[in-house]
């Protein structure tokens, strides 16, 4: 995609320009975005209750979505006028409120599941228990990293960094905010969830901080074996810089390093996720669960405009491949799992994912 402004395009970089190390520009504000990951941390606790054998109402999940007629425990979020439901892809919506449905129907006084029937399935050393559909699926994990997709995942590479997103004011300074554009950058990065240091050379991540949560718990998963930490960080901060320089070029490379960085952690987890199915293959609670959260990651990858999976490479992952997970085998899984790979070049990562 190319991006097109009538202003000039100023001050250009060259290849030894020196980007800051640090997301530390004036007038940053993404608290709206920090607002919504709050809500769905909250949204992903109560939908996990499930699994402990309780009731998860639908109109309740709902109505968080929604911020209505609900009283959420971080209390500054029962002041927000912000929510979740009005900045989902709408296909994505859809989906996640079926989902939504089924998870209320099937909590409602689960029994013991096993592989043809519905309900709670332990693990087979007695630790871990699910709460999982007639086909294998954890619906909790399904919304969580739908959401994770159809919302931030969504907003940042499709809505944000669109070109009606992007072709506003580059002009006009709001206090707090900056321009229209450097706030619509600033919005983008704001759904990755990360602090403002993150993958620099001096950053220690912190698995128990509140930004250990969501896409920036799953990108540093992954960044001993992809160096996707300081590839992203770098990415967001040099389309920033750009658009304070108004060389709108360098900001469109960054918005294709930010997607294709983004998508290359999607992948990299549902790649991760089928290799621990297949290591627990003979368990069904754990294999499930883990094939759970791979199915989210896959499902996911739509989300992202520039998508290098094709359409049809996608569905066919989703409705043949892993459309029922009690039924399927070790060859359907060494198949997605390949198949990801293929597309994402990650042949050689396969050992360390």
């Amino acid at each position: 995609m190319a991006l097109t402004l009538s202003a000039c395009q100023q001050d250009d970089p060259g290849p030894s320009r020196q980007l800051p190390e640090t997301y530390a520009f004036e007038n940053v504000n993404y608290a709206g975005q920090t607002t919504r990951l709050d809500m769905l941390n909250e949204i992903v606790t109560y939908a996990k209750t499930s699994n402990l054998g309780l009731h998860v109402e639908a109109d309740v999940l709902l109505n968080m979505y929604a911020n209505q007629d609900y009283t959420w425990q971080q209390a500054d979020l029962n002041e927000a006028t912000k929510k979740i439901a009005d900045k989902l892809d709408a296909t994505g919506a859809t989906q996640l409120t079926q989902w939504i449905q089924e998870l209320d129907e099937l909590s409602q006084n689960p029994g013991e599941g096993d592989a043809q029937t519905a309900g709670l399935v332990r693990s087979q050393d007695g630790s871990k228990e699910y709460l999982l559909t007639a086909e294998g699926f954890e619906l909790a994990q399904l919304l969580e990293k739908g959401t994770m997709g159809a919302l931030a995942y969504y907003q940042a590479t499709a809505v944000y960094l669109s070109e009606s997103k992007m072709n506003v004011d580059n002009t006009t300074v709001e206090p707090g905010e900056g321009t229209a554009m450097q706030h619509h950058w600033d919005e983008a990065f704001g759904y990755w969830g990360v602090p403002q240091a993150f993958g620099s050379a001096d950053f220690v991540y912190d698995n128990t901080a509140d930004y250990h949560r969501f896409w920036a718990k799953y990108t540093h998963a992954l960044d001993e074996a992809l160096g996707v930490d300081a590839t992203l960080m770098q990415a967001f901060i040099k389309g920033r810089d750009a658009i304070d320089r108004a060389d709108y070029a360098t900001r469109d490379e960054a918005i294709a390093e930010v997607r294709n960085t983004w998508e290359l952690v999607v992948a990299g987890m549902a790649i991760h996720y089928l290799k621990g199915a297949e290591e627990n293959f003979g368990d069904q609670a754990l294999r499930n669960h883990q094939l759970s959260e791979a199915y989210g990651f896959i499902w996911s990858l739509q989300f992202n405009p520039t998508h290098r999976i094709s359409d049809h490479a996608l569905q066919q992952l989703l409705e043949t491949n892993l459309s029922n997970l009690n039924t399927l085998t070790v060859a359907d899984l060494t198949a997605a799992k390949q198949q990801l790979a293929d597309v994402y070049g990650l042949e050689d990562k396969l050992a360390v994912l």
